[in-house]
């Protein structure tokens, strides 16, 4: 599985994660703090990115729904 961030339609950055890290409290935001971090200042001006988890076998879901927990559709 990979955290993908998203700045507009421009992938940014892809990062592989722990699959049985995923669900751990703090474990998703620690990635994506370091990754807005480090691109705030090649993307000043840029929109809030948005970051996705990926798994080739799957669909691309939104991070914010395995952070908060919400059910799979």
């Amino acid at each position: 599985m990979n955290l993908l961030m998203y700045v507009g339609d421009e992938l940014v950055e892809s990062v592989p994660l722990e699959r049985e890290m995923i669900s751990k409290p703090g474990y998703l935001g620690n990635y994506k703090r370091r990754l807005q971090h480090k691109y705030r200042e090649v993307f000043p001006n840029a929109p809030k990115p948005q970051f996705f988890v990926a798994n080739p076998t799957t669909q691309i879901k939104p991070a914010d729904m395995l952070i908060r927990a919400v059910p799979q559709h």
